[in-house]
């Protein structure tokens, strides 16, 4: 078991993370793409090689994401239609996401087993996560796990202020 950070760089132009070991080491970081349809995450190793990849499906009803390693496809992240909270299903190698996405608190399994833990780290600059890591061969779906549900979160807080500033 060790434990990841994902930490949101604030003030910059386009998404950006640096993914942190336990001692505050770089490991990964992610980068999203600016004004390209659909939008896109790299996550890139210290040596600036993409290792895995982010990309919402354009012109779908509800938030979808396929995710990629190594240049093929492991994963497909789609938000369920839901009217109370917001829910995720992952559709990878039997695995299955469980908890509280509004409070980005949740668990990843694998027939009962967990394999992951997501929790948001709260009275922090920008957004902060921890991932626990059980099972070392998820450790890149998790990550791109985050970042998936965190954009689907960050279009729906700036929809709901849009909204608001116009009533």
């Amino acid at each position: 078991m060790h434990k990841l950070y994902l930490n949101q760089k604030v003030l910059a132009l386009r998404d950006r993370f640096a993914i942190l070991d336990e001692r505050d080491n770089p490991v990964y970081h992610a980068v999203g793409s600016v004004f390209r349809i659909p939008k896109h995450f790299d996550i890139l190793d210290l040596n600036d090689r993409i290792v895995a990849s982010v990309t919402k499906k354009p012109f779908a009803l509800l938030p979808q994401f396929t995710l990629e390693i190594d240049g093929r496809s492991v994963a497909t992240i789609q938000k369920r239609f839901t009217f109370l909270k917001p829910r995720y299903d992952l559709k990878a190698a039997g695995l299955t996401v469980s908890g509280d996405f509004w409070d980005m608190n949740f668990d990843v399994l694998r027939q009962g087993t967990a394999v992951g833990q997501i929790r948001k780290r709260w009275f922090s600059v920008g957004d902060k996560y921890e991932i626990t890591i059980f099972d070392d061969q998820e450790e890149l779906l998790l990550v791109g796990l985050v970042i998936a549900i965190d954009y689907v979160k960050k279009q729906a807080d700036a929809a709901a202020s849009s909204a608001a500033a116009r009533n």
